[in-house]
């Protein structure tokens, strides 16, 4: 039986000759969780939304349970069942948080009234903004915004979820809050209502890349280098020397939070 839940072929984006992303091959299997890692510049974000469909790949493949989404747009790849979460706030600043949910929600699913209303209030609850339900977005601290994010990109009940640094910005409280809802997202024994069948994440943080996923790849200048476990990857030349240069900047980051 094949578990495959997204394979991507030879995918690649050029813009103006220079490859953004150049050949990239992998798959994620149904129930996986992938890391992906990098330098800025490496097309990490690049490599997310050519799967969402936010832009067209200038070459290659992506199937999603066994079928072409390629260049397809991004409703009808999300219909399908895959959701994307920027790197940055996605909320509408001038709504309140239910109207954000709720809009989410009406846009991947249709929905009576009363499914409407229990999807809002379920994934309110989930993410533990309910007390701030009739708040408007821009009100919200940095870190609210971001688990409003994973509340959005969840109302469409996707089988895979494509986020984009989820915690980069956030302090200590709501980066553990949103690992935490990922983990029990992904988890196949605690999932729920919510749950993926599959998790791909790009991060800078070395601890949550080297703990949380299944495999980890590490993109360089557009090139997928090394693909493997944690424990294996951590241990590439590469790797190691990308993690010693970004040391100093995880432990700025430990002292503002």
């Amino acid at each position: 039986m094949n578990d495959t839940l997204l394979e991507v072929r030879g995918l690649g984006k050029r813009y103006a000759g220079f490859p953004a992303l150049n050949g990239v091959d992998f798959s994620l299997r149904s129930g996986q969780v992938k890391g992906v890692m990098g330098p800025n510049g490496a097309g990490k974000s690049t490599l997310l939304k050519l799967i969402a469909g936010e832009i067209r790949a200038s070459s290659g493949s992506v199937f999603f349970a066994g079928h072409p989404v390629t260049n397809l747009p991004v409703d009808r790849i999300s219909n399908r069942g895959v959701s994307y979460m920027p790197q940055r706030p996605s909320c509408f600043p001038s709504l309140t948080v239910e109207e954000n949910v709720r809009g989410a929600a009406q846009t991947s699913l249709f929905l009576s009234r009363a499914e409407d209303e229990s999807i809002v209030r379920a994934l309110l609850e989930l993410v533990g903004l309910r007390e701030r339900a009739g708040t408007t977005a821009v009100e919200l601290p940095f870190g609210d915004k971001r688990l409003l994010d994973v509340a959005m990109a969840l109302a469409g009940k996707p089988r895979l979820l494509l986020a984009d640094e989820p915690t980069a910005g956030v302090d200590r409280d709501a980066s553990e809050k949103i690992l935490e809802l990922l983990r029990k997202m992904s988890s196949p024994d605690s999932r729920g209502e919510f749950g993926l069948d599959g998790l791909i994440f790009t991060e800078h943080d070395r601890e949550i890349l080297l703990d949380f996923p299944d495999e980890v790849g590490f993109l360089r200048a557009g090139e997928l280098i090394v693909e493997g476990s944690p424990e294996r990857v951590k241990h590439e030349g590469v790797v190691q020397n990308y993690l010693a240069d970004h040391r100093h900047f995880d432990d700025r980051k430990e002292d503002l939070v």
